[in-house]
């Protein structure tokens, strides 16, 4: 019977293990995912300044809109990459 406690054993580790990889990967494309998206709200906020100072108008809000949204990404980038290193 130990011999079959050990085999049951072994073979829950190596489920445990597998979802603990599926977890990472999940976590992984996530911040992969929001880092994507941070590179857009980057050009987009050149862009607006860029065009700020080619007009001479305002975009100020549009920039501090799209500033809070930056943060906020980057935000769920810290608590997902913390969530990482807890697996």
């Amino acid at each position: 019977m130990a011999f079959l406690d050990k085999l049951t054993d072994a073979a829950a580790a190596i489920g445990d293990k597998a979802n603990d990889a599926i977890e990472v990967t999940k976590i992984k494309t996530k911040i992969n995912g929001e880092k994507k998206e941070l590179e857009v709200d980057f050009a987009q906020l050149g862009r607006i300044y860029y065009d700020l100072i080619k007009a001479g108008a305002g975009a100020e809000q549009a920039a501090l809109d799209l500033t809070a949204a930056i943060d906020a990404r980057q935000e769920v980038l810290i608590e997902l990459e913390e969530e990482l290193k807890k697996l």
